[in-house]
């Protein structure tokens, strides 16, 4: 009927009606009611219903409810509650709560609680709980045999105690998230425990240096791989790792400025971190590194990190020297490096990385720029040559950068080392290239560069290295290369180069190698440069296409011949 009967009907309707009955129907409906019933059924609905019940239901729902129940089910739930019951189950849950249980249970909790229970528990708990009981226990817990520890215990005895590690411990939950510490193989979870338990400072959440504590320990057991691997020198295991002051052991009792490769201003903040070569292992470097806000120069380099480089280290806005070279870093560069303003020098080469370089790192600041040996791609930013104005020397080769070479490198009148080998680089060698008066170093091999080489590279009279090997590079080599007499290596093999061997080359006294093979030149290597490699003990390397039936090049004082091409 379109409107309710005011009595039960004898047989329950198929469909639901537009509206509630009030009175309970004799048989249940094997639908669920669009409005909640105000009296329980005396048998459970077939199916759940939309809304929970106001009253308990005679046997418990096979799933849970999305409120807790205001009274307690006569058995358990098989599926954990979102929201603890205030009423102490019959069984205990076979997961912890999110919030302790207000009332004792009957039974404990076979899984830690997050927070202490208020009340002593009838019997020990079977794993021990991160803060100690405020209440004697009725029974004593089964202790393992006693160890010696280098530092006491300090086992709480006092609601002072207590109050101190409840306090850490939701400080360390502040920092580091819910997830993170909850994990017990986490770095940041072993940090917290030492901190609590075994740290001889015994500091508090509101120490001055609590953070800086916590943040340099999550660090340790971070590259430590949980302290399942030892540091080369001053690990906290004195059993695997040497150190020659034991005061200066990482883990110590000691103030953490005192630890070995730590210094610290006179705020006993944390302004180097200097690690190189000792054996840190790990697979991610952990976000608290960018609590040390103090922190000036960071040098992680020849170890064996294979983590990404976190984006909290954009929040490091005192750091000035970057060392990550030489390790197993993966992953592109994080966009917050661009917060780095005072950054001076930014070194990532020999690692794993990829991606494009952001374009907001460059600063005026800046002046060592080295990430060769990656696998970085696409073109060099503008910003390079308009926001690093200082730029002193550049790595970008081993890497798969693309296109034409900028010529915003005449901007950088500053540079001394620019090393681009070993990339895909096309067209003409700049002459901007040269703008640099104090420019010593240029390596340029193995890209595919053409073209004949401008007239300003031999003005370029600082010069040391010279390095165009493996391109396409065309035309004759100049008399003019005599001016570079500051150069110890000249490497121009794989080219296209025709013509002969200037003779201006023996006025180069500082040589010490020179490669011209697989080229097109011709006739006799000049004397000159013969009796340098004679008069000079250094000069141990000259390569020409001199073998071969019928030699290109005629040299009696070469150290090597190739044939050349064919």
């Amino acid at each position: 009927s379109l409107i309710p009967s005011s009595m039960p009907s004898l047989i329950p309707s198929s469909l639901p009606s537009l509206m509630p009955s009030s009175l309970p129907s004799v048989t249940p409906s094997y639908t669920h009611s669009l409005i909640p019933s105000s009296i329980p059924s005396m048998e459970p609905s077939v199916t759940s219903s939309l809304i929970p019940s106001y009253m308990p239901s005679m046997d418990p729902s096979s799933l849970p409810s999305l409120v807790p129940s205001f009274t307690p089910s006569l058995e358990p739930s098989e599926m954990p509650s979102l929201i603890p019951s205030s009423m102490p189950s019959l069984d205990p849950s076979s997961s912890p709560s999110l919030q302790p249980s207000a009332i004792l249970s009957m039974e404990p909790s076979e899984m830690l609680s997050f927070n202490p229970s208020s009340n002593p528990s009838f019997e020990p708990s079977l794993n021990p709980s991160f803060a100690p009981s405020r209440s004697l226990s009725f029974s004593p817990t089964a202790s393992m045999p006693p160890t010696l520890s280098v530092v006491p215990s300090y086992s709480p005895s006092t609601y002072t105690e207590l109050r101190r590690r409840e306090d850490i411990f939701l400080a360390a939950l502040r920092l580091s998230g819910f997830a993170t510490i909850s994990d017990t193989t986490s770095p940041q979870r072993m940090a917290l425990e030492w901190i609590m338990r075994d740290d001889g400072l015994q500091l508090n959440s509101n120490s001055p240096n609590f953070i800086q504590r916590y943040s340099i320990s999550t660090f340790y057991f971070a590259t430590t791989n949980g302290a399942k691997d030892s540091w080369t020198e001053c690990g906290a295991d004195a059993s695997q790792s040497s150190c020659p002051n034991e005061s200066s052991r990482f883990l110590s009792p000691n103030n953490e400025c005192d630890w070995s490769g730590i210094r610290c201003n006179a705020k006993d903040e944390i302004t180097d971190l200097r690690l190189k070569e000792n054996g840190l292992t790990g697979s991610f470097m952990p976000k608290e590194l960018g609590f040390l806000s103090s922190l000036e120069i960071l040098l992680l380099s020849k170890n064996y990190l294979s983590s990404t480089v976190p984006s909290e280290i954009g929040l490091l806005s005192n750091l000035k020297y970057l060392y990550l070279n030489n390790n197993n870093f993966v992953g592109t560069i994080p966009e917050s490096i661009g917060n780095l303003e005072n950054m001076v020098l930014f070194s990532v080469g020999n690692n794993a990385m990829n991606g494009t370089i952001p374009d907001k790192m460059f600063h005026s600041n800046l002046k060592h720029f080295d990430i060769d040996d990656n696998n970085f791609h696409g073109t060099l930013p503008s910003e390079m040559f308009t926001s690093s104005l200082n730029l002193l020397n550049i790595d970008i080769g081993g890497n798969s950068f693309e296109g034409t070479i900028s010529k915003g490198f005449g901007n950088l009148t500053k540079m001394k080392l620019l090393r681009m080998n070993d990339n895909n680089f096309v067209g003409e060698l700049p002459s901007e290239i040269f703008a640099s008066p104090s420019l010593q170093t240029l390596n340029c091999s193995l890209n595919d560069l053409n073209d004949t080489l401008p007239d300003e590279l031999y003005g370029a009279t600082s010069l040391r290295v010279l390095n165009l090997a493996s391109n396409n590079f065309i035309g004759t080599i100049s008399t003019e290369i005599g001016d570079l007499i500051d150069l110890v290596e000249l490497s121009l093999q794989s080219n296209q180069f025709e013509g002969t061997i200037p003779s201006t080359i023996g006025l180069l006294n500082d040589l010490t190698s020179m490669d011209m093979s697989f080229n097109f030149l011709s006739g006799t290597m000049p004397g000159g440069v013969c009796d340098l490699k004679v008069r000079s003990f250094l000069f141990l390397e000259l390569v020409s296409d001199c073998d071969g039936s019928l030699p290109r090049v005629v040299c009696d004082c070469c150290s090597t011949c190739e044939v050349g091409y064919e």
